[in-house]
């Protein structure tokens, strides 16, 4: 069955997703390099917790092209991927949470057609 709607929206979401963890790392990463120069460890934290979202968006990528061979394994995923990374970064995952959160729950969701044959 065609998922073209839960395809495109996950895609966009978990490309969004690396996206807003990369920018989380960099922000992490200058932090630290700024706190070593008086010698606090604060963003360690912030480090681990934007490589996390890196790998909830990477998930959410693998499972957004599985959507049309397993649909229900790769709801599943993406829902748990958007929840663990708005989880992770907080409301700077939020779009693309949502975007990968509303194509997993539209794969339990939505019925596939059959098609009827004429005799």
């Amino acid at each position: 069955m065609q998922r073209i709607v839960e395809f495109v929206l996950s895609l966009i979401g978990s490309i969004l997703g690396i996206v807003v963890a990369i920018i989380a790392l960099i922000i992490a990463y200058s932090d630290a390099l700024l706190n070593a120069f008086i010698h606090l460890d604060l963003s360690s934290e912030l480090i681990d917790v934007s490589w996390g979202s890196v790998f909830f968006s990477s998930v959410a990528f693998l499972a957004s092209f599985a959507v049309g061979v397993k649909p229900k394994l790769s709801g599943t995923l993406l829902i748990i991927s958007g929840l663990g990374g708005l989880f992770c970064i907080s409301l700077l995952y939020l779009i693309p949470a949502i975007l990968m959160i509303i194509p997993g729950i539209m794969v339990f969701v939505r019925k596939e057609k059959t098609a009827t044959k004429a005799i």
